[in-house]
């Protein structure tokens, strides 16, 4: 193909009419799994990987290769990526942190413990992606391909890629699904009746008699007087039991060898739970643009654009400070409200969360994301066989501000007097606040974040009849300048030179040198490189398994690195940090002012020999497929994390001075150890294909050099011991009639049905020095369980995810802790979650029953059916004649059920309708449609 200048400027005036700025690498791999190649239906069989960091055959890599298809994906509900890849990864552990309806909610993840890099399109993008454009993701976890990010590849990486950007017909699919949420599991709440009678019983333990008298609590009960004596069910009053969503989008993509295009654009809506005043209402738009132009035979041009723009309409009180009223504020506490506007407070509970919805003002927060790359692809293999050159330039934006209301409703206090009978009466208000309308809204801080990479790579690939030479030299600069004067920029850039050998397709050598740089050191520190190599073996290519009728394909690999990154946290270590300065506009002669006022002080020293914090990384698997039906995969990890920082002050007695006086230093190391593993057993009878698969991953972080006091007592040393122990007291039950008379000097006196602690060290007291470890709060094991069928265009497919191995801390959530004269639960009536009875109520704050102990600890384990979908898909022989070539209907479930020792609470988020936003189920019903 030929091309002109006119040509030429016209392709440009498009591209950044567009805004379309990507640099559209690895459209063209939809990828043979090695690991679940059936099961995930991957659509070719292309092997080549074309990334920023180099062009790569994934059937001769020695790292780990975990593939699945976007297609796959999506059977699951909405339009985030990260809650479709739950269950079906190997290692990879998922939770919900934010059950908001606002995008979605949000989740947290991590792949062998640690959180991994995302790449879209070769891109560090973040998670700016909608599940319903992705093509394929693939996860690649071994020291060979962490190295290639640099400093962003400590923890292995989720490369993403998305539709588009390879020659094919002209494909049309739109999308839709609408879907329901519930509730799953809300607390228990008692009764005013129920309240009362509790705080009597703690009241009468303390020695003081009853608050509540009898007269009180049956008018509770029976509800005659619902001003004096109110009984309200919060949750009822604000609480919807479910809400909606809309989600829907069209894809577009096509072209051929010379031009292809796609365009997606999606939008999506949601309402809250809320009730009462403001609904919870939001919605966004999404869409991306990619074009890829060959202009002649050596150059290629791409780019692309995606933006995201989004509006949350909403009560000025944060969904999560209305759970917490809801939850803090017992069903006696006042009438919500006196006749149609008298909005009542209390003097202990002083806000009315019947006034601040329908009267506290709205806030609409308004969010943009934008993404712009553009980028060359410069093939000379006319001239060098072998030899071609990519690079981009990409801009990500991200910008959010709010409008807020913020009014204050007048509240009041109910005057009540004794009448002549000594009962309580009514005799009038009180002002406790005035009215305060606003007349015009108010802008919050906008928070702004730009983002710059440039890459490139540079590839040169060389056959011969006994093997493939592959050599490559890249090279990526990462830029974040920061958006506030306490923050330092963010500047890393990173070259590779690696090399790759594959001999007769059996035998695999890989290096790579890495050299990083980073704006956080200075010195000789600045500049860093990082060796790894990597070896694999293709057993099942060897003469003596060539043929065999068992063995399918046997590969074992394994590599070793050393990745460096930054430290954590934004400041410069190496810099002394200065504060003050504070009221400098004021006259220094004016009255009350001192030095502090005017000048600065240190804050913090700088350490200008602060280091890499090193990731030495040993990986070692297998793969393996069976009879054409099994495949397994299984990877080890042994990685050492060494000069992680911390402060001078944690290895000296507090006499040496502040930590303000003492810098940072590179000390600590901790080992991450652990397996995945991925099962996958398919086959079919007939028209009837099946398929299950398992997968788990383990891993534990062990402090094997800590900054800790150095306490005589061995047992309260936590070197050496996985870093999320539990620290806590050994619990011995209940002091009982019979026992009480043994008690041991323990923070306070003790009476009957106070906890009982363990004498660790044997002088006869209870204090700091009888505390051990108790238990772990990461979970050890995750894991993931998938099974389907189909059959003559129905399909069923399940996702079930699990966790064990750790404990939660019930003494953490205020369901659980009962004392004071704050609000029960219904928990107070029943054992805890582990077995265990509630101790001893009290109305005084209980500093002996509310320590951490293993008495409080239980068990964490618990399984997920995460998600399920019932699909039908209209036969070919239906469509064939019509615009259509797919129509496919189906039902969607997420969060249909969890299996664990929690009733009331769900054990991944026991803070869940309690402190934030309550755990939903959702039900989708949809269909996609292909032209």
């Amino acid at each position: 193909m030929k091309i002109n200048i006119k040509q030429f400027k016209f392709f440009i005036f498009c591209v950044l009419n567009i805004l379309a700025i990507n640099i559209g690498v690895a459209q063209n791999a939809s990828l043979d799994n090695i690991e679940l190649k059936d099961s995930l239906q991957i659509k070719n069989n292309t092997n080549i990987l074309e990334t920023p960091f180099g062009t790569f055959n994934l059937k001769n890599t020695t790292g780990s290769v975990f593939r699945i298809s976007g297609d796959e994906l999506r059977k699951t509900i909405g339009d985030n990526l990260i809650n479709a890849l739950r269950g079906r990864v190997p290692g990879l552990r998922v939770v919900r942190t934010n059950n908001s309806p606002v995008n979605g909610g949000s989740y947290s993840y991590n792949l062998n413990g640690r959180t991994p890099s995302i790449l879209v399109d070769g891109q560090p993008r973040g998670l700016q992606v909608d599940l319903r454009e992705v093509e394929e993701v693939i996860v690649l976890t071994d020291a060979t391909f962490n190295s290639l990010l640099g400093n962003l590849g400590d923890n292995g990486l989720i490369y993403v890629i998305t539709k588009g950007g390879k020659a094919s017909k002209p494909i049309v699919e739109v999308n839709y699904q609408r879907t329901l949420n519930t509730i799953t599991t809300t607390p228990k709440h008692l009764s005013a009746a129920e309240y009362a009678t509790v705080i009597n019983k703690a009241s009468n333990n303390d020695g003081f008699g009853d608050v509540y008298s009898q007269e009180a609590i049956d008018a509770y009960q029976n509800g005659t007087d619902p001003v004096l004596y109110p009984n309200v069910n919060a949750q009822e009053t604000f609480l919807e039991d479910s809400s909606s969503a809309n989600f829907m989008s069209l894809n577009v993509y096509g072209g051929d060898n010379n031009v292809n295009y796609s365009g997606f654009v999606s939008y999506s809506d949601w309402k809250g739970l809320e009730k009462v005043g403001e609904k919870t209402d939001g919605r966004n738009i999404t869409f991306r643009t990619k074009i890829k132009a060959k202009l002649n035979d050596v150059i290629t041009t791409h780019g692309s654009v995606y933006g995201q723009f989004g509006r949350n309409k909403r009560n000025v009180l944060t969904s999560d400070q209305t759970i917490q009223w809801i939850n803090n504020t017992p069903a006696n506490a006042f009438p919500l409200n006196v006749g149609d506007s008298a909005y009542v407070v209390s003097n202990q509970y002083q806000g009315n969360l019947l006034a601040e919805l329908e009267k506290g003002g709205t806030r609409t927060d308004y969010s943009s994301n934008m993404i712009f790359d553009i980028g060359l692809d410069f093939d000379f293999d006319k001239y060098i066989k072998g030899l071609k050159y990519s690079t981009y330039g990409m801009i990500r934006t991200n910008n959010n501000h709010s409008l807020v209301t913020n009014n204050a409703p007048e509240l009041l206090l109910l005057d009540i007097q004794k009448d002549i009978n000594n009962l309580d009466s009514l005799a009038g208000y009180k002002i406790y606040q005035d009215e305060d309308i606003k007349t015009s809204p108010s802008r919050n801080t906008a928070v702004i974040g730009r983002y710059f990479s440039f890459g490139g790579n540079l590839s040169y690939v060389k056959e011969n009849n006994d093997g493939i030479l592959n050599l490559n030299l890249s090279h990526l600069l990462y830029f974040n300048p920061s958006s506030g004067g306490a923050n330092a920029d963010k500047r890393n850039l990173t070259f590779n030179l690696n090399s790759s050998y594959v001999l007769k397709d059996k035998y695999i050598l890989y290096a790579n040198a890495n050299s990083s740089s980073s704006s956080k050191f200075i010195g000789d520190n600045k500049t860093k490189i990082f060796p790894t190599l990597g070896v694999a073996w293709v057993a099942s290519n060897e003469n003596f398994l060539k043929n065999s009728k068992v063995i399918d394909y046997l590969k074992f690999r394994t590599s070793y690195g050393v990745v460096g990154t930054e430290y954590d946290g934004n400041s410069l270590l190496y810099l002394d940090r200065w504060s003050g300065g504070r009221n400098s506009g004021t006259t220094y002669n004016g009255a009350n002012n001192t030095q502090d006022d005017y000048g600065y002080s240190l804050a913090a020293t700088g350490n200008p020999e602060i280091d890499w914090v090193l990731y030495n990384q040993l990986f070692a698997g297998l793969e393996l497929r069976l009879l054409k039906k099994f495949s397994l995969g299984v990877n080890y990890f042994n990685i050492e994390i060494q000069n992680q920082t911390t402060n001078a002050s944690a290895l000296y007695a507090d006499a040496l001075g502040e930590n303000v006086y003492l810098p940072q230093l590179n000390f600590t190391t901790s080992r991450n150890v652990g397996f995945n593993a991925n099962l996958t057993y398919r086959d079919n009878v007939g028209s009837f294909k099946y398929y299950a698969n398992v997968n788990v991953g383990h891993n534990k972080v062990i402090g094997e050099k800590l900054a800790e006091v150095q306490y005589p007592d061995q047992y309260r040393l936590k070197q050496g011991q996985a870093q999320d122990v539990i620290t806590g007291y050994v619990s011995d039950g209940l002091f009982t009639a019979s026992n009480i008379d043994t008690a041991l000097p323990q923070f306070t006196d003790v009476q009957i049905g106070d906890i009982r602690y363990v004498d660790q060290n044997g002088d006869n007291v209870i204090d700091s020095r009888d505390q051990r470890t108790i238990g772990n709060s990461n979970p050890r094991y995750n894991y993931g369980i998938n099974l389907g069928f189909e059959y003559k265009g129905i399909n069923l497919d399940i996702v079930g995810t699990g966790v064990t191995g750790y404990d939660i801390n019930l003494n953490s959530s205020s369901y659980y802790k009962h004392n004071g004269s704050a609000n029960y639960f219904g928990s107070v009536n029943s054992d805890l979650p582990n077995g265990n009875a509630n101790p001893r109520l009290s109305t005084l704050s209980n500093s002996n029953n509310y320590v951490n102990s293993d008495y409080w600890l239980a068990d964490g384990a618990h399984f997920r059916i995460s998600n399920v979908e019932l699909g039908y898909s209209l036969p070919k022989s239906t469509v064939s004649n019509s615009v259509f070539s797919d129509i496919k209907f189906f039902i969607r479930g997420n969060n249909l059920a969890v299996f664990s020792k929690f009733s009331d609470l769900d054990p991944e988020d026991i803070y869940a309708g309690i402190s934030r936003y309550p755990m939903l189920r959702t039900f989708a019903l949809g269909a996609s449609i292909n032209f």
